[in-house]
Formats: structure tokens, C-alpha cells, sequence
């Protein structure tokens, strides 16, 4: 008996430009939403030190570890892409690391300016992919 295995060639899309905004907006609202509570919730000796407060690291961590850690787990994306059918994957078409996932993460402001600067200017991007991700060698795709 012969088995024959022929390769499916899957054509991957690249997410546009404005679903990654909606998500992003939605994963904006449920972290500010998280750090308003807990903002709420704790105490802090420091009132009149509005942004250099003990609990801004609190913060800043908590948002590197939605990020990167949505983006590393099974379903590939933060809960903004997961409701609009993106998934973050590898330029292979892999699951991606949590060291490419921090990349993106603090590398997602130098992006936005990027957008900003283009949109801006009238320079409408060729390319789906943003600087973070091919600074991370990812890539966000529809499921």
C-alpha cells in the first residue's frame, strides 16, 4: 500500500490595518479598565506623584503580560484580536515566542508613531506588516 501526502498550500491574509486598530481599542479599554480598578483598590503614599507612583510598574507589567502572554498562548491573540478573528503567528506560520512577544510589546509605540507620521504625510504603507512586527519576525493574520 502507498500513501500519498500532498501539501495543502494555505494562503495566509494579512490582518488590515483597521481591524488591528479596533483590537487594539478593545484590549486598550479592558487594560484601563483593570488598572483604574486597581488603581481603585490599592493605597498609595503618594498622592500628589500622579505618574510616578509605585503602582505604575504594577501597571506597566501588567499590560507587558496581557500582551505577551495572549499572544504566546494556544490561541495566538489578545482577547481585541480573538473577537475579530486575528491571530498573531510567526513568519513561518508558528506559534510565537514569548521573547518575539515582548518585542512586539515595546516595540508597538515606535509603530504608532510610524502610523501616525504616514497617515500624516499621505504615505499609506505598502505593507500590512507594521515595524514591530517585523522587528519581532511575526505577523497578524485572519483566522
Amino acid at each position: 500500500m502507498q500513501a500519498i501526502y500532498t501539501q495543502t498550500d494555505k494562503k495566509v491574509e494579512l490582518a488590515d490595518l483597521s481591524k488591528r486598530i479596533i483590537a487594539f481599542t478593545l484590549d486598550l479599554l479592558l487594560l484601563l479598565s483593570l488598572i483604574g480598578l486597581i488603581d481603585y483598590l490599592t493605597y498609595s503614599s503618594d498622592e500628589q506623584a500622579y505618574l510616578f507612583k509605585p503602582e505604575r510598574i504594577l501597571d506597566f507589567s501588567l499590560g507587558w503580560l496581557y500582551f505577551a502572554g495572549m499572544e504566546i498562548c494556544a490561541c495566538q491573540a489578545t482577547l481585541g484580536k480573538y473577537l475579530l478573528g486575528l491571530r498573531v503567528t510567526s513568519t513561518t506560520g508558528n506559534r510565537t515566542s514569548f521573547k518575539s512577544a515582548t518585542i512586539r510589546y515595546f516595540a508597538k509605540p515606535i509603530s504608532v508613531v510610524l502610523v501616525i507620521l504616514r497617515f500624516i504625510f499621505g504615505i499609506f504603507p505598502i505593507s500590512r506588516r507594521t515595524f514591530h512586527d517585523k522587528l519581532a519576525n511575526t505577523m497578524v493574520v485572519t483566522r
